[in-house]
């Protein structure tokens, strides 16, 4: 399944570094909610919600365009920065 909507970026969604994760049972990627199997590696980002902080499973290839959409963030915001 392709997900939808703009490619989040951890400046705006994440409390917190993603981190490496061997799924313990089969479950969906909370982006594109394509299934991850017991057994493969996926990666838990820290969301951050009414006080409490939970750990998102995504997908790799999911977790690859958070990273790269950050990157853009951080480009740009760097860009401004330099102009200041």
């Amino acid at each position: 399944m392709t997900p939808k909507g703009k490619t989040p970026s951890l400046l705006s969604m994440s409390t917190g570094k993603p981190t490496i994760y061997v799924c313990k049972k089969k479950t969906k990627c909370t982006r594109c909610k394509e299934e991850v199997t017991m057994g493969d590696k996926c990666f838990r980002i820290p969301k951050s919600t009414s006080g409490f902080t939970s750990k998102k499973i995504f997908c790799v290839d999911c977790t690859d365009s958070i990273i790269g959409q950050t990157k853009i963030d951080i480009s740009q915001i760097e860009s401004e920065i330099s102009t200041i």
